[in-house]
Formats: C-alpha cells, structure tokens, sequence
C-alpha cells in the first residue's frame, strides 16, 4: 500500500506538469475578468461603453507590461480556472498566489 502511494505521489508532477498552458486569448480573458471585477466592486454604475474602453485600456497597458507577456508561463491551469470562477477581485487574486 505504502509502495503504491509513493508511486503515485511521484507520478503527480507529471499530471500536473502536462496540464495545457494558457494562451493569449485566455490571458487577455484572464485580465477582463479582473477588471470587471474590480469595476463592479469600485464603481459599479460605469457605464457598459465606459466598461469596454477600461477593458481597452487595461489590454493596451498589459501589452506593454513584459510581466503579462509571461502569463501563458506563469499561470496554471488551475489558477486560471479557479480565478475564473472568482466572484471579487481578492478571491482572483488568491487563486494567482
């Protein structure tokens, strides 16, 4: 039984090591999930078109930022799911710690 466990525990980095990485669309998802969240806990009565043009800006500022370039590296899988499924920008931010 002990031998069996072992060798399971050994096998889990390769599951979890093969897991697919996130692409750019999902970072970028990643980034509007934020800022919605953010939105509608500090300023919920923006406007849909005042939404889309801080959605905008947001992506503009991430593509110069060389840390959100590494997303697709950095981010798990799993972290990405779970803050997807975030309902406030501190529960997304403790699924990317």
């Amino acid at each position: 039984m002990r031998a069996a466990c072992l060798s399971l525990l050994a096998c889990l980095p390769l599951v979890t090591g093969c897991q697919k990485r996130l692409t750019q669309e999902e970072c970028y998802s990643l980034l509007d999930k934020y800022v919605e969240l953010l939105l509608a806990s500090d300023r919920s009565d923006t406007s849909p078109p005042d939404r889309m043009k801080l959605k905008h800006e947001a992506r503009a500022k991430a593509n110069r930022d060389p840390a959100f370039a590494e997303c697709s590296d950095r981010v798990s899988r799993r972290e990405f799911e779970c803050a997807m499924q975030a309902s406030n920008p501190d529960g997304l931010e403790q699924c990317l710690l």
